[in-house]
């Protein structure tokens, strides 16, 4: 009876083909696991990476704040010196109605007295009046302008844009130096043209030769405002001449920026200490991320009986190993009375992360500014005549260890790529195959189905004949 049933039932074709196929798809999904888990080792070695990187910017900022890294390192202690974080400078004024004063990196420190006698002055030129700037037209010709010992440029005006407008735009779509505008005085007429140059100083005066002498529209006559002039101050009695009311480069590092005609103010120059230590205490946090991810990375979850995806890996122990040796060293030079991170309030703790002493820091700075900023940049050097100072060595690891082309980081993801590459090819033949082999069994067991359909005609025949027989008796 249970025979006949199967027949009655038939063969899900479909059903029994998926399950066998499953079945045969355990070493395809073996080989997807390990896949998986390379992609997410590439995930923890691209979180590493930008911890690197992170670390490497700040140490760019402690050797070359606000500037471009050089292709080499400067040579020498006083290069860096000047370079680094540690020549941030900060300038008060004493009346900021005379003048501001800002300060960048530089060497100098001090007290200086500015006093000014008169501002730089923009060359400037005006029409006389319009009626209107759209409709009233003008002299045609050309204006010829001149800034300084720039070539001269023409301008042509034309019936196409002989109005105060026209003028204006075709000015200054010359792009050469000078600015037109047009100004509304509030009269009958009230529109005038306004030729000015776009910096001030002697040597940024205008020429202009006006040329709008045919036709006969409204004549477009010029007249000097505002006469060109350099800015003259003094600084500790020494006489300074300056194009631009912003004074750069009379005091090293200090920007000045002239408010008054006339007057004297006092501006202070010293060490911008806080911003040293916060660039520090930036240099040694983004330190702490990459040495907390390694640790994260090595830690052991007895509960749940798992490490970190990188747990054990050689990459990470080598960057380890070789920014913690950088960051180490003791630096000693016969001139040199502090020789380790921690006299100057930088420690290394147990764990490996860096901590900063603010109050120790700033002390150090204090009485031992040189001193402080010789245990990061000094330019003592090993027995093989190489530096070793700490943060010119920690960037030379960093930049080694990120290296897109042949760093340790990105050797181990290329490598883990290839094996990817290679398993995802093994996978697809495996998929084909599988494929083929799917079709067989479908045809297989569509032939088997189709005889057991055979079968259920014969059934019904023989069940027929059995009831007839049962029926005569």
């Amino acid at each position: 009876m249970a025979l006949i049933d199967l027949i009655n039932g038939g063969l899900d074709v479909q059903g029994i083909v998926d399950n066998l196929i499953y079945v045969q798809r355990e070493p395809i999904r073996r080989l997807e696991k390990q896949t998986k888990d390379w992609q997410n080792k590439i995930s923890a070695y691209q979180a590493f990476n930008t911890r690197l990187l992170a670390f490497k910017t700040a140490v760019e900022s402690l050797l070359y704040k606000g500037e471009d890294a050089p292709l080499s390192l400067p040579a020498t202690f006083e290069d860096r010196l000047r370079r680094s974080l540690f020549a941030l400078r900060k300038a008060t004024s004493s009346d900021e109605t005379v003048l501001t004063a800002a300060a960048g990196k530089g060497m100098a420190t001090g007290v200086f007295t500015v006093t000014v006698s008169s501002l730089a002055r923009t060359d400037t030129y005006a029409s006389n009046n319009f009626a209107s700037s759209t409709a009233t037209r003008t002299r045609t010709g050309t204006l010829v302008i001149q800034r300084g010992s720039d070539d001269p440029i023409t301008i042509t005006i034309d019936e196409t844009n002989n109005t105060l407008q026209g003028i204006r735009n075709a000015i200054n779509a010359a792009d050469a130096g000078f600015t037109a505008s047009i100004l509304n005085d509030g009269s009958t007429a009230p529109f005038r043209l306004v030729i000015a140059s776009d910096d001030s100083g002697t040597a940024n005066a205008l020429t202009i030769t006006n040329n709008l002498n045919q036709g006969d529209g409204q004549a477009l006559a010029l007249t000097q405002t505002i006469a060109a002039a350099d800015a003259a101050l003094q600084i500790n009695g020494v006489d300074i001449v300056s194009s631009s009311n912003t004074v750069t480069g009379a005091i090293e590092g200090v920007t000045l920026q002239l408010k008054a005609a006339t007057g004297s103010a006092t501006v202070t120059i010293e060490r911008d200490l806080d911003a040293i230590v916060e660039g520090l205490k930036d240099f040694a946090a983004k330190y702490n991320d990459v040495v907390s991810y390694i640790a994260s990375q090595f830690r052991y979850d007895a509960a749940k009986k798992e490490a970190g995806i990188l747990s054990g890996d050689y990459t990470l122990r080598e960057a380890q190993s070789r920014l913690s040796a950088a960051l180490s060293r003791r630096i000693e030079s016969d001139d040199a009375s502090l020789v380790v991170l921690a006299q100057i309030g930088l420690k290394i703790g147990r764990d490996g992360t860096l901590s900063v002493d603010e109050s120790r820091l700033k002390q150090s700075l204090s009485s031992d500014f040189r001193g402080t900023a010789h245990v990061l940049l000094a330019d003592a050097l090993d027995d093989g005549g190489n530096t070793i100072s700490i943060a010119p060595a920690l960037y030379n690891q960093l930049r080694s260890l990120t290296d897109t082309l042949e760093g340790p980081v990105f050797r181990a993801q290329d490598a883990i790529q290839q094996n990817i590459r290679r398993v995802n090819k093994q996978i697809e033949q495996m998929e084909q195959r599988l494929e083929v082999q799917r079709d067989l069994l479908i045809l297989q067991f569509s032939r088997a189905d189709q005889a057991l359909k055979q079968l259920s005609v014969l059934q019904n025949s023989l069940a027929s004949q059995i009831s007839t027989l049962q029926a005569l008796k």
